[in-house]
């Protein structure tokens, strides 16, 4: 029985480290990456083991043929982690600009690093979710303290009420 759940276990991890790996990292940690390209090349390299043991023989043509497939996997990943996006799709890919925009803003006040952070952080989450972004989130981001992500949270707010308003 457990045979037969060894290929599904292995394939189950390719999978969905796969899908982690290519899902829009906004927001994740180095950490979380990291964790996600571990699993992905664990799998692969059990993956591997398992076609080259199942191989007919040791010779260089069967055991070229058996690895062939986590190879393969392998570098399809990685191609797609680098392919182009589209910009005008993804509104993640926007931060560029309003990073732009924010910093121009920042450079002619002289405003507190953190609370351009957190405008950034609050302008994509609008972007992607249609509401504000909310302290536990720019707490995380930003890993601070929650007293100092609500003051921050407060500030975006009212600057973001008072870009609205004028």
């Amino acid at each position: 029985m457990s045979a037969s759940l060894w290929p599904l276990s292995v394939d189950g991890l390719l999978l969905l480290a796969t899908v982690g790996l290519l899902k829009p990292s906004a927001g994740r940690t180095r950490r979380a990456r990291g964790a996600m390209w571990s699993a992905f090349l664990l799998g692969i390299a059990v993956s591997l083991a398992a076609n080259i043991a199942a191989a007919p023989a040791l010779a260089w043509q069967p055991v070229l043929v058996a690895g062939w497939p986590p190879v393969a996997l392998l570098l399809s990943v990685e191609l797609l982690m680098h392919r182009p996006v589209d910009r005008t799709d993804d509104p993640v890919g926007q931060e560029g600009e309003v990073r732009r925009r924010v910093k121009g803003k920042r450079r002619q006040r002289g405003e507190d690093p953190l609370l351009v952070r957190a405008q950034m952080i609050d302008a994509r989450h609008r972007e992607l979710h249609q509401r504000p972004v909310s302290a536990e989130s720019i707490r995380k981001e930003l890993r601070i303290g929650a007293k100092r992500s609500r003051q921050l949270v407060t500030a975006v707010r009212a600057r973001h009420k008072g870009n609205a308003g004028g």
